[in-house]
């Protein structure tokens, strides 16, 4: 299944909406920034999963 680049590239790209959505939901709802609790998880595991996926579509060496 991680042979698959389009899962890959699916957990790149949804780690990275996580984490910009959790830091930018409070200006496009028009409050002030104020990071909650559950906005810093979001962005912690956005970021894990962001670097999870480069790690594995660039960095990780296929098996032969």
């Amino acid at each position: 299944m991680l042979e698959d680049k389009r899962v890959l590239y699916g957990l790149i790209l949804g780690g990275l909406i996580l984490a910009l959505l959790s830091v930018l939901i409070d200006p496009i709802r028009g409050h002030d920034i104020y990071m909650a609790p559950v906005q810093i998880i979001g962005v912690i595991v956005g970021l894990v999963v962001f670097a999870a996926g480069v790690y594995l579509a660039f960095m990780r060496k296929p098996a032969v």
